[in-house]
């Protein structure tokens, strides 16, 4: 059981030292990605109404 909660907390470790990595920039991309979708699916529903 004890592996359970250090593998979690290793790979956040080696996730954090990576260069150009922080919840920053995680926070950023996700959001991003989410605006991204929602647009897309934005044009998608219009094109449908339109045709």
């Amino acid at each position: 059981m004890d592996r359970w909660h250090t593998t979690p907390a290793r790979y956040l470790r080696k996730w954090l030292v990576r260069p150009g990595q922080s919840v920053h920039t995680s926070f950023l991309c996700g959001v991003a990605y989410r605006v991204g979708d929602f647009a897309t699916g934005l044009v998608i529903a219009w094109l449908i109404a339109r045709y």
